[in-house]
């Protein structure tokens, strides 16, 4: 009987071994695995998307969150401005003076910076036009008297500056 048996396993060995069955058998587990690869690939390149896309939305959220708080407390610059021009005291003026210095230093240390505008020429992305100026200071088209001062922080646009533009003599 066992030589029987060692038959049967010669025999199922021979036709394990036989390339002309295993050939299906293993392009077919190839194929498998190169799916299951391709699979697992792009579900890692799924995420990695998902991730720096969270990334980018936090970054976004955080920056939106800071300029409308920036917005707001651009506008307490022009009070301190009015308010100097509007006080008779010199002792008022000067400490009105020191609050804007100090504000305008701690919007600086956020990034906050002012547009530059005076001389340069008129610019609607970041200068709001609000009438024209004759003068021959300053070259037809550029911006001759800033009213109200612009602001920015890194590339965003958080206040237009508000501009009177040259026009020349006639």
């Amino acid at each position: 009987m066992k030589e029987k048996k060692q038959e049967v396993n010669i025999n199922q060995k021979q036709e394990a071994k036989d390339p002309k069955t295993l050939n299906p058998e293993l392009e077919e587990l190839r194929r498998e695995l190169n799916e299951e690869k391709n699979h697992h690939l792009r579900t890692r390149a799924d995420f990695e998307n998902f991730r720096k896309r969270m990334e980018r939305d936090a970054e976004n959220m955080r920056v939106n969150a800071k300029k409308e708080i920036l917005i707001d407390l651009l506008k307490f610059l022009d009070y301190f401005d009015q308010a100097g021009k509007q006080v008779q005291d010199p002792a008022a003026a000067r400490g009105i003076e020191i609050m804007a210095r100090q504000f305008n230093e701690l919007l600086h240390k956020h990034g906050v910076r002012p547009v530059e505008c005076l001389g340069e020429p008129y610019d609607p992305e970041e200068q709001e036009g609000i009438g024209y100026i004759t003068t021959d200071q300053c070259p037809e088209g550029c911006v001759a008297e800033e009213v109200c001062s612009g602001y920015k922080l890194g590339d965003i646009l958080l206040k237009p500056a508000q501009v009177m533009v040259a026009r020349k003599q006639e």
